[in-house]
């Protein structure tokens, strides 16, 4: 354990957020990772990450309701589908991803990296950093079904009501309507098999940059690869080689 005096303290969400991206640009680095046997203490970590990340992600459903002056969650709010997804399949995979992160800041500390462990961190601390991650999660993930996109345009000629053709242009990755979207969820999981998810591995701003940067490649080809490899910059650009 490192001393209470060395402990950072986040004075805004920007200084939580360069944690985060210290943490992820290490672990593409390969410096450390995700997946691995974890010893005692990294195991006592996960627990105790675990049940932050339920509460994290329940205060934040929490909050949306009592906007609209509910105080408290829905009995059955726990298995409430869309897409053949519940929120807690949403919940769990936040859950995954924090105690992951929490066990490789761990690993990174522990070989001597910049880093100072998850677990460690001042309660406050902890919060802005998994306020970070529970953003970008949400991010990647309207991302993944087409909620949101990189802004990528393709053009097609369409015939116009005067018999000619007119040029429209349109988002290759944003779904149509809802009902692509629920499809979108229905197909599909919060990240590729048992991978970390990428809100583990990169910013939603850095995929928006990867997926201008190969416009070309298939939406789901590049999703299974930001999703599946530690490196996806690298493992990309390795495709036109």
């Amino acid at each position: 354990m490192s001393e209470l005096s060395k402990v950072p303290h986040f004075e805004s969400m920007e200084s939580a957020n360069g944690y985060v991206e210290a943490v992820r640009e290490h672990y593409r680095n390969g410096h450390g990772e995700y997946r691995g046997r974890r010893n005692q203490e990294q195991q006592i970590i996960a627990e105790i990450t675990s049940d932050e990340a339920q509460r994290i992600v329940d205060g934040s459903i929490l909050g949306l309701l009592s906007i609209a002056g509910n105080t408290s969650l829905p009995q059955d709010y726990e298995q409430t589908e869309i897409g053949n997804h519940t929120w807690n399949d949403f919940r769990s995979e936040f859950g995954r991803l924090l105690v992951g992160f929490a066990v490789l800041t761990n690993r990174l500390e522990r070989d001597g990296y910049d880093v100072f462990g998850y677990a460690n961190l001042h309660e406050q601390d902890r919060m802005k950093a998994a306020s970070v991650l529970l953003s970008d999660y949400m991010a990647h993930n309207a991302l993944r079904f087409g909620v949101d996109t990189s802004g990528v345009m393709r053009s097609k000629r369409v015939p116009n009501d005067d018999g000619g053709m007119d040029v429209v242009f349109y988002d290759i990755d944003k779904a149509k309507h809802q009902r692509e979207i629920e499809r979108n969820l229905a197909d599909k999981s919060f990240c590729s098999g048992p991978a970390t998810h990428p809100a583990g591995k990169l910013s939603p701003s850095m995929y928006k940059q990867l997926r201008k940067e190969f416009p070309e490649v298939d939406k789901d080809k590049l999703d299974e690869i930001i999703g599946s490899y530690i490196n996806a910059a690298e493992a990309l650009r390795n495709l036109n080689q």
